[in-house]
């Protein structure tokens, strides 16, 4: 069993950039290499699921997973400027193991019992935001947009 150390002593976690502690975050993937042991993709995201961890699939794998047989929700991350919907996510496809990005995005999923400490409902989050928009008049909303312009 490999044990990290802090680089420079004293406290753990200490001595390491943010670089670092993000590379640590991110799972290696499968295995493909027949040398090191092979792992197919479903036995692949069947330990993710077990372990309830966050899967990223992309637009071809995405329809091959059914989130709701293992009680998993997609992830939403509001995008402010617009320029995308909240539910696209990039990264490395957990089945396929290829980048999601070449392959017209992915899509998240999260486990139900975390979803709702870490990610935003979209339908109350666009109540909130039309609410909030409903209070401050048409004379102070058209302001602020003329100062983004």
């Amino acid at each position: 069993m490999e044990a990290f150390i802090p680089k420079h002593g004293g406290k753990l976690g200490e001595g390491f950039s943010r670089q670092e502690k993000l590379n640590a975050m991110a799972h290696p993937g499968r295995q493909a290499n027949p040398k090191r042991g092979y792992q197919s993709a479903v036995s692949f995201i069947s330990d993710l699921i077990s372990l309830r961890k966050i899967i990223i699939l992309c637009s071809f794998c995405r329809g091959k997973f059914s989130p709701r047989l293992f009680a998993y929700r997609r992830m939403f991350v509001p995008d402010h400027s617009g320029k995308t919907d909240g539910y696209s996510v990039n990264g490395n496809c957990d089945s396929c193991k290829g980048f999601t990005f070449n392959l017209g995005g992915g899509t998240g999923y999260v486990p139900e019992e975390i979803y709702s400490q870490a990610h935003v409902e979209p339908l109350s989050e666009r109540h909130r935001a039309r609410a909030a928009a409903k209070e401050l008049g048409v004379w102070v909303a058209v302001q602020r947009q003329q100062r983004q312009q």
